[in-house]
């Protein structure tokens, strides 16, 4: 029961993951040009919340990860370390960077999970509701924080170029530049993500069965 009970999460964290992925890709499309180094507005992240708050922390980040992997599949830029202005960055620059934009940036998505299980535990739906912005607002909020660190150390330019009329060569620039897109997929995907919750909360909560193998598996863990 308990293998069982595993592999459907497995299954699930996978299926999900391909789904954010085809999502990713759509919108990325859609947005192509728009978003000039890169970004882009739509529901990506919202599998990646669904996983998390229906199978947790680990899962969720579990999630994210793959989703990091099967981008990086499709295709990534890696900036030249000989570019960097100090040996260091020119020796770990590219890896940093990739870590940053592409690994952590969805993997992170996943500790909304941290708030999945008061949910559960919650009585009231405005509780609920509670925790579910919770959740995406820290998952998104870390998304878009990895990406601004690395449009600052990695992305500004020399202040020829600009957006929203704020050059490319400050901090404040990687902070709107990122914020034009991460701040809108936030609050497009809490507000979903508060709809699942009121009108189809069994996309977020396991059936009755998984419930308790899950509060087996806690209890002998512990």
């Amino acid at each position: 029961m308990k293998k069982n009970n595993k592999l459907q999460a497995i299954i699930e964290v996978a299926i999900f993951a391909a789904i954010a992925v085809a999502l990713d890709l759509i919108q990325g499309g859609l947005f192509k040009g728009v978003f000039a180094s890169g970004g882009s507005i739509g529901f990506a992240m919202l599998p990646i919340f669904i996983i998390s708050y229906r199978r947790g922390l680990g899962y969720g980040i579990l999630c994210g990860f793959i989703v990091s992997v099967l981008q990086m599949l499709s295709g990534i830029y890696v900036i030249q370390g000989a570019t960097m202005p100090n040996d260091f960055l020119k020796a770990c620059g590219p890896f940093i960077q990739v870590m940053l934009d592409y690994v952590l940036a969805y993997t992170l998505v996943g500790f909304a999970g941290l708030f999945a299980k008061v949910y559960k535990k919650s009585g009231d739906q405005k509780s609920r509701i509670l925790f579910i912005i919770l959740g995406c607002l820290v998952g998104g909020m870390l998304k878009y924080l990895v990406h601004t660190i690395a449009g600052i150390v990695f992305w500004l330019g020399d202040g020829s170029g600009s957006f929203a009329g704020i050059a490319n060569n400050t901090h404040l620039y990687s902070w709107i530049y990122n914020g034009a897109y991460c701040i809108p997929n936030i609050i497009i995907c809490t507000i979903i993500m508060v709809i699942i919750a009121i009108r189809y909360p069994f996309f977020l909560d396991l059936s009755n069965e998984e419930l308790l193998n899950e509060n087996m598996e806690d209890n002998a863990n512990d």
